[in-house]
């Protein structure tokens, strides 16, 4: 497919939404495919879509496990010592983005040497391609001034490096530096984005050498995936 159908915002945002619940067939996921990897307004479409999809699950009530059962994966998850929580994310790879939630919950504490009667809230986001193998986890405390990442599958191209940038609701994307090329990694985050992580999409980008030249994406989205409260 050498370039994407010209369709109006209106069958766009409906496309964004059929390819986001995995129900575009045919034609129609081809087209996704293709304006998912080189039409950044689409991508963020679908990025939108995917954080409301996710949203209709506020309703359902959290159910904290019984302590016996908390002691039990707290041991089989960590049986020797407590390690850090960014070391531990590869148990995250094929884990549902419910069962993250209960992992964080359980590992959150170790972040902090002595953790507040009250622990923050913790955002997650599971940055995918749906159009290659690059795949990352990430996870952040608000408050914190960095976020920390997992690489599950994927690098760059060749003569390429992948960019991180946040994106905020009606603003440019803020580029958060190029990921260095290790599976576990922690990046700053800039001030300006406190007290609004829970409105952030992160999305992942290829591009020259050093970084974008000019402060703005200009490869092709690799992944995305909007930050989630999940506990």
């Amino acid at each position: 497919m050498s370039e994407p159908q010209d369709t109006s915002p209106e069958d766009d945002s409906f496309l964004a939404a059929e390819f986001a619940l995995g129900l575009a067939e045919g034609e129609d996921l081809a087209n996704a495919r293709f304006k998912l990897a080189h039409v950044r307004q689409f991508a963020l479409k679908v990025a939108a879509w995917q954080e409301s999809f996710a949203r209709l699950t506020d309703d359902i009530a959290p159910v904290k496990p019984p302590r016996k059962i908390k002691k039990k994966l707290f041991k089989g998850l960590f049986p020797k010592q407590h390690v850090p929580l960014l070391e531990r994310l590869w148990v995250w790879k094929g884990i549902s983005f419910a069962a993250i939630g209960l992992l964080a919950y359980l590992a959150i504490p170790m972040l902090r040497p002595a953790p507040p009667e009250v622990p923050m809230p913790v955002l997650a986001a599971q940055l995918k391609s749906q159009t290659g193998p690059l795949e990352l986890l990430a996870v952040v405390e608000a408050g914190s001034n960095e976020v920390g990442l997992r690489r599950i599958a994927g690098a760059a191209p060749d003569g390429r490096v992948l960019e991180l940038w946040a994106i905020l609701p009606e603003q440019p994307p803020l580029s958060l530096g190029v990921l260095p090329q290790t599976d576990v990694m922690r990046i700053a985050l800039p001030d300006v984005l406190f007290g609004q992580l829970g409105q952030v999409t992160l999305a992942i980008t290829d591009e020259p050498i050093g970084g974008a030249p000019e402060g703005s994406p200009t490869g092709e989205v690799r992944a995305l995936g909007a930050l989630e409260e999940i506990f």
